[in-house]
């Protein structure tokens, strides 16, 4: 526990100094004024464990419990503020913190996972002037009512909701003024670590990594691509029967405010109470919603976190947050198909072939058999075989550990594969999807709804005949039975 804690706070204070070495801006204050938080959440921090340590000195075993508990909690909430407040790369990291794996402590976890949609929210009147220059109008014209007091409060951005004149309930989401320069210091801060990454991994050219990186990102501050990414996922699943994505109001809309329909619905802590079959339903539905996403139109909504679903009245999971869509290209789709088709085929020719062709290995890099076994097969271990599944804290823990802590024969992998660019977003996948579905316990034939969706099995469950019968009406609609290139359903859908 002792060495964890001390791996979060190293993390937070090796971002401060690399912020403080970059020379980067503040998100409305300045750069000097941004510096100084940093350094007062450092002060604070070292004198917190130094006053722990000093009053453990003369307390018994049963106090001196007591007393680093008390630090740790306390530590916590100084973090997640810190975090919040700043906004940008740092509060997204504390997001990615706060779920993503259990080596976290849980006073750690607990108090970041406030990040996820209640981070502490920048007062209107900052706010006032980016939306009524963007709209081109007062406030209380563009709309009926505003509530001043936000929903959300997110890295970018916070959403206040809000009534058009016509009288529809809207979520308008307005973009911090100075969180496009905030962020673009956080990205030479990403690229920092990346090289780091490339320390441990010696045949990884972070180049293009971080040029993915930065590109992903870096749409998340241009709501006008927002806009357009979830237009299209509006067209892909409007009317699914257990899917939901909130439309777009392209009057209200610009490249600094986003106005969708608003939508009342449970947020993800709440839901974590259900029981056992409400919860594996809903793991059932965002597991169908990224593979088929991936799989039939191309493209995945790839800031994966607990703060961007919402679960309606009605049964349905609400997809919030395009900001960071990425396309696949169709190549590279068919590739990576083939490649997880041939390894559940046992088929390690054209395995090894797909590796070579995505750029895994260098032209002539062969790695072992069974390295490649050891490390493909754990990723894929939740649909590898014809049989249940439960998605766990422990499995995603693992997951992270091959990564970035390899042993043995995974870490002389490590040493000659590399990670093609496309792949980046992947990782997402990996460790946010499967890290909400361990939160939630997901349990499911995952094999099975894994050939159903990419090979055109027949369903494997009651969602899977309801999806099934939904994706068969949309393609009659469109005029493209029976045609599975994604390219051509995006087009088909307006993309």
């Amino acid at each position: 526990m002792r060495i964890a804690i001390i791996t979060v706070v190293a993390l937070v204070a090796a971002v401060a100094a690399a912020l403080i070495l970059l020379g980067r801006r503040g998100l409305s204050s300045g750069r000097a004024a941004r510096l100084a938080r940093v350094g007062r959440l450092s002060a604070r921090l070292s004198a917190s464990w130094l006053g722990a340590r000093v009053r453990r000195l003369f307390a018994s075993r049963e106090r001196r419990a007591r007393i680093d508990a008390d630090r740790r909690a306390a530590d916590a909430r100084r973090v997640a503020e810190t975090m919040g407040q700043m906004k940008g790369a740092l509060m997204k990291l504390g997001q990615i913190i706060s779920f993503i794996s259990d080596d976290v402590p849980e006073e750690f976890r607990a108090a970041l996972a406030s990040l996820q949609a209640s981070a502490p929210p920048m007062d209107l009147a900052l706010l006032r002037d980016v939306a009524e220059r963007e709209l081109g109008r007062p406030l209380e014209r563009a709309f009926a009512r505003f509530d001043a007091r936000p929903v959300a409060s997110a890295s970018i951005g916070q959403v206040h909701r809000a009534r058009l004149p016509t009288g529809e309930e809207v979520a308008v989401k307005i973009q911090y003024p100075g969180v496009a320069e905030a962020i673009r210091g956080d990205l030479d801060n990403f690229g920092l670590l990346y090289r780091f990454v490339a320390m441990a991994y010696p045949s990884l050219d972070p180049g293009p990594v971080i040029a993915e990186v930065r590109a992903r990102i870096g749409e998340e501050l241009d709501y006008i691509k927002e806009a357009a990414n979830q237009r299209l996922f509006t067209r892909l699943y409007g009317g699914h029967p257990y899917i939901r994505v909130p439309r777009i109001i392209d009057s209200h809309s610009t490249a600094r405010v986003l106005t969708s329909e608003f939508v009342d619905g449970r947020r993800f802590a709440d839901v974590l109470a259900d029981g056992e079959a409400a919860r594996n339903r809903f793991g059932e539905i965002i597991y169908r919603f990224v593979v088929g996403s991936i799989n039939r139109f191309g493209v995945f909504n790839g800031d994966p976190h607990p703060g961007n679903y919402l679960f309606d009245g009605e049964g349905r999971v609400v997809f919030l947050d395009f900001g960071c869509v990425k396309y696949f290209p169709s190549e590279m789709l068919r590739n990576w198909q083939q490649l997880v088709l041939s390894y559940l085929a046992g088929d390690r020719a054209t395995f090894r072939d797909r590796l070579h062709t995505l750029g895994f290995f260098a032209p002539g890099v062969e790695p072992e058999d069974d390295a490649l076994d050891e490390f493909f097969g754990y990723f894929y271990a939740p649909f590898k075989d014809d049989r249940v599944f439960t998605f766990t804290r422990e499995y995603n823990a693992r997951s992270l550990r091959l990564v970035f802590k390899p042993e043995g024969k995974l870490l002389a992998l490590s040493k000659i594969m590399n990670l093609p660019p496309d792949f980046t977003v992947v990782n997402r996948f990996q460790w946010g999807v499967n890290s909400v579905l361990a939160q939630l316990g997901a349990t499911n034939n995952f094999h099975r709804i894994q050939r159903e969706i990419v090979l055109g099995e027949p369903p494997a469950t009651e969602l899977g005949h309801a999806e099934r019968a939904f994706f068969d009406g949309w393609q009659r609609a469109r005029g493209v039975e029976g045609k599975r290139a994604p390219d051509e359903l995006r087009r088909a859908a307006g993309a």
